[in-house]
């Protein structure tokens, strides 16, 4: 029911309603008018301005560009219905502040304050319906006599709001003009704009949700180290990702079809899943690729929809080789020392170590010829991080160590069901976990005369088959040997093969025994004391000269592994800073005998050292890095060592 004019004076101007206004007026539009009345609004004064610049309008806009881009569809629509009858169609935030609006251009000239960035909220407008909305939540009109302002009066006004998918109000359509040409049903169209506006937001939020998730799976499956290809359920590609396409050699135009058209090797897969839901998992699977062969491990995984009905399906496939890498990191398979380990300036070493730094890049074999404990598999180790091959594994087996019957199935593998106790599956051998890198076979004078047979052809051939198998696996291998016997007396006597030692020897190196090494001895002893020193936290920090003295004559059977034990036990044992012959009892009765050493006997390990390095820097003209590499050290180690010794204040006198 339309307010009298008179009824808004009695309340509004003069502040006294009258019983039948109260009754009639609803209690939404007295709050609004007490509370503008309480701003101190004139209500028959001109509206207060509040537009905003420029500036904070493009920074409002652009923080509602979503919402203003959905809308104005609706916009467009909502005003046909309404056009040339003196209305106009507004969007507003949730602040009441105009975004956007169409209407006629005859009301749009005559009123100012509808324009965009113009706030329509009742403390600066009095009330109104898109500043009621603002503070009710809900859709209004406001009709004639009940605005606030006298200057409104000709005006309805019908708003709803718009709710986000958070359930939050983002912004406000209304429809204003002359309350004579009000339609009865125009809150009603407004709140059904709204309602529409909210839907496709719904719609697009969903949507793109929808894309992001896409994305993000599709950002995923070209990031993935495997290759994965996904199909419906009648087999055909769906998709598959460029590693997919890069291990099997095919183009992305060529894998769209039938999937076991494509790929015959794994037909039986394909129905497997598709028709019984069957999981696969590291099935080694070999590919026939304009490449050559290809040997990969597949996982498959049946796709099902909403009805637990089977609707695709998807495999991933891994080459082998990256898998044996991988695996070798984890179990450790892996080469820790360089030649910067090795320790000691001795003519001996160091020609050794010159030959295989020199031959390291070679893809040519190498034979490690030495006593044990003398470090072979240093060397081994040094030459492959120092070769075409250091990015591959470094795979070690010790030749004596496997039992006779197992040492073909350790080295080359087998296939499943090639004897009894056989692995589901097969597993692979060596020689496929070291592809693409180093195999080191220590003690191989150990090998029995069959398998040296088997090595010889993988040697020959550069591929391997697995017991129990028949296809060829190629392998590409850098192979190092090693023994600790006479090795020509061996092939002498018939245990080891003649044309094996020969395909081995190509590269052949001796690694001086400890014995033969000179001063070498207590520069490994001066490492030994820091490195277990620090180990077993325990103070020691020199050794008696006696020690020094019985170290340079014994025989050292075990040669730098005896030293490295007998000193970790003498770092144990000591008591105090110092660590004395007692703590040797094997080598007590040596003490004594006739002392085959370079220096004075009575020169301390203290003041060998510091000798050693004041020759050693003369010789090298104060090269700091040159000279911790001669003497088989680090650099901070050579630091410290000068600073204990005084050695370039020394040197400066």
């Amino acid at each position: 029911m339309q307010l009298s004019y008179q009824a808004w004076i009695n309340y509004v101007i003069k502040g006294v309603p009258t019983k039948d206004y109260i009754q009639i007026a609803r209690p939404i539009i007295l709050n609004s008018w007490r509370r503008c009345r309480e701003k101190g609004l004139d209500p028959i004064g001109i509206p207060i301005s509040a537009r905003i610049s420029n500036q904070e309008l493009a920074i409002k806009r652009k923080n509602h560009q979503n919402l203003i881009n959905v809308a104005q569809p609706f916009l467009r629509k909502l005003y046909e219905v309404v056009k040339g009858s003196g209305f106009v169609v507004v969007l507003l935030d949730q602040e009441a502040c105009i975004m956007d609006l169409v209407g006629d251009q005859e009301f749009l000239s005559k009123h100012s304050c509808f324009v965009v960035g113009e706030y329509w909220d009742d403390e600066l407008k009095g009330t109104n319906a898109m500043g009621l909305v603002k503070v009710e939540k809900k859709p209004l009109q406001v009709l004639a006599n009940e605005h606030y302002l006298s200057c409104n009066h000709w005006l309805t006004c019908s708003a709803a709001p718009i709710y986000g998918v958070d359930g939050q109000v983002i912004g406000i359509i209304g429809v204003s003009g002359d309350w004579r040409r009000t339609h009865a049903h125009t809150l009603g169209m407004v709140v059904a704009a709204a309602q529409a506006i909210e839907n496709q937001m719904r719609l697009e939020a969903a949507h793109a949700e929808i894309t992001q998730s896409y994305n993000n799976i599709a950002a995923i499956i070209e990031s993935m180290s495997d290759g994965l290809i996904s199909f419906d359920g009648n087999g055909h590609v769906t998709q598959a990702n460029p590693l997919a396409l890069k291990i099997l050699a095919i183009s992305e135009e060529t894998i769209h079809g039938e999937l076991d058209k494509i790929l015959p090797s794994i037909a039986d897969i394909i129905e497997e899943i598709l028709v019984h839901g069957r999981k696969f998992n590291d099935e080694e699977i070999f590919f026939e690729t304009i490449r050559g062969q290809v040997r990969t491990h597949l996982s498959g995984r049946p796709i099902f929809n909403q009805f637990r009905t089977i609707c695709g399906g998807v495999i991933t496939l891994r080459e082998t080789g990256k898998v044996h890498r991988l695996v070798s990191k984890i179990v450790g398979a892996v080469a820790k020392f360089t030649f910067e380990d090795i320790i000691g300036v001795s003519p001996a070493l160091q020609k050794a170590i010159h030959i295989a730094k020199t031959t390291a890049n070679s893809l040519s074999s190498v034979f490690l010829l030495g006593e044990s404990g003398t470090g072979k598999e240093m060397f081994a180790q040094a030459i492959h991080n120092s070769s075409l091959m250091a990015s591959g594994p470094f795979v070690a087996i010790n030749c004596a160590a496997v039992p006779r019957e197992l040492i073909e199935s350790e080295l080359f593998g087998y296939e499943e069901g090639a004897f009894t106790g056989a692995k589901r599956g097969g597993r692979p051998g060596k020689f496929e976990w070291a592809n693409g890198g180093t195999i080191f076979l220590d003690e191989i004078g150990d090998m029995p005369l069959e398998t040296q047979a088997s090595l010889l052809r993988v040697l020959q051939e550069k591929q391997v088959v697995r017991i129990g198998g028949f296809k060829p696996i190629p392998v590409n291998i850098r192979v190092i040997a090693a023994t600790n016997r006479d090795v020509r007396e061996e092939v002498r006597k018939g245990n080891l093969r003649w044309d094996l030692y020969y395909r081995l020897n190509v590269i052949s190196i001796t690694i001086p025994p400890l014995r033969e090494r000179g001063n070498d001895v207590i520069l490994l002893t001066d490492y030994y004391i820091d490195k277990f020193s620090e180990m077993l936290k325990r103070p020691i920090c020199k050794v008696d000269p006696a020690v020094i003295e019985v170290f340079q004559y014994y025989t050292w059977p075990g040669n730098v592994r005896e030293l490295s034990n007998m000193m970790e036990r003498a770092v144990n044992l000591a008591q105090g800073e110092s660590i004395l012959l007692e703590h040797f009892p094997e080598l007590q009765q040596l003490s004594g005998n006739p002392i085959k050493i370079m220096h004075n006997s009575q020169e301390t390990l203290g003041d060998f050292q510091s000798r050693l390095i004041e020759d050693t820097l003369r010789q090298v003209d104060g090269n700091i890095a040159r000279c911790a590499q001669i003497l088989g050290i680090g650099r901070n180690t050579l630091y410290r060592k000068i600073k204990k010794y005084n050695i370039v204040r020394d040197m400066e006198k």
